[in-house]
């Protein structure tokens, strides 16, 4: 005999309660922007798996496989499945819709030079070196008002100029902000903005512009190369690359203070970070 849920008049069986706290679950995080809205689509174009499992239910009732009740087993099934759904839209598996906003650039050996442009109001992650393509932009897939990455280019021989900004009506496909990957081929020029996560150590970077807040690490400067602050930033540098500071900013100890800021104790031309105004920075050795 099937067991009830206490206080259900209508006799919702015990097993269902677990694929229904589920569901609720979904919603909340919806609701309160821990998922992105995009999982309604992916819903959607799911629907055969969902038809599929409500037959089974209907199929199961009072039926038993040896000893098992088939109809406590499909609730079972059914919240694996739901698990499974939302790890997959999580993850931007490719049958899910909403991971069809990956945005590629060309082949590596399309520019040997690129200025690149990519401002949102969420966050921002930048690597390198791991999509196979000139840039790449995935969406974070949590909840937010970020739109998929649409990328204007102008190319002027080897040269490349992107600017990437959000989509003007995503509609539910609003996201928390983006994962930018970029190729360590060519040399970089770089105007990012926003909640930023950036490891820049092994690209050959030409010129810097950051605003927002966040981390950043750099690499080698084989010659002065300017990184313009504005936000809050911490910034992390190779102990042997000369860096200089102009503005206010917390360095590490044995660092020489001059008349417009701090230059690290290793001679020669390497980093130059000029500090805007109300900005704040942290320099640290690494």
């Amino acid at each position: 005999m099937t067991h009830l849920a206490g206080g259900s008049r209508r006799g919702v069986p015990k097993a269902w309660l677990l694929p229904m706290l589920a569901i609720v679950l979904v919603l909340t995080a919806t609701y309160v922007g821990l998922i992105s809205r995009s999982i309604a689509v992916d819903f959607l174009a799911w629907w055969p798996v969902w038809v599929i499992l409500i037959v089974l239910a209907i199929l199961a009732r009072g039926r038993r496989w040896g000893k098992v009740r088939l109809s406590g087993l499909v609730p079972l099934v059914f919240f694996g499945f739901i698990g499974l759904f939302v790890y997959g839209h999580l993850q931007g598996w490719e049958v899910m819709p909403s991971a069809s906003n990956r945005l590629i650039g060309p082949a590596p050996a399309a520019a040997t030079s690129v200025a690149l442009s990519a401002h949102v109001e969420g966050i921002l992650e930048v690597d390198s070196g791991g999509s196979g393509f000139l840039y790449s932009v995935e969406a974070v897939r949590r909840g937010g008002v970020i739109g998929p990455p649409a990328a204007v280019e102008q190319v002027q021989g080897t040269s490349i100029s992107v600017v990437i900004e959000p989509e003007t009506d995503p509609g539910l496909y609003t996201f928390a902000g983006w994962i930018l990957d970029l190729d360590e081929g060519p040399e970089w020029n770089l105007s990012l903005g926003g909640e930023i996560t950036a490891d820049l150590s092994r690209l050959r970077v030409t010129a810097l512009q950051v605003n927002g807040d966040g981390h950043l690490i750099l690499g080698a400067a084989s010659e002065s190369v300017v990184v313009n602050v504005s936000g809050v930033f911490e910034i992390v540098v190779p102990h042997e690359v000369p860096v200089r500071v102009v503005g206010a900013a917390v360095v590490p100890e044995g660092w020489i203070q001059n008349g417009e800021g701090f230059a690290s104790p290793t001679p020669g031309n390497g980093w130059v970070i000029s500090v805007g105004e109300a900005s704040s920075l942290t320099v640290t050795a690494g």
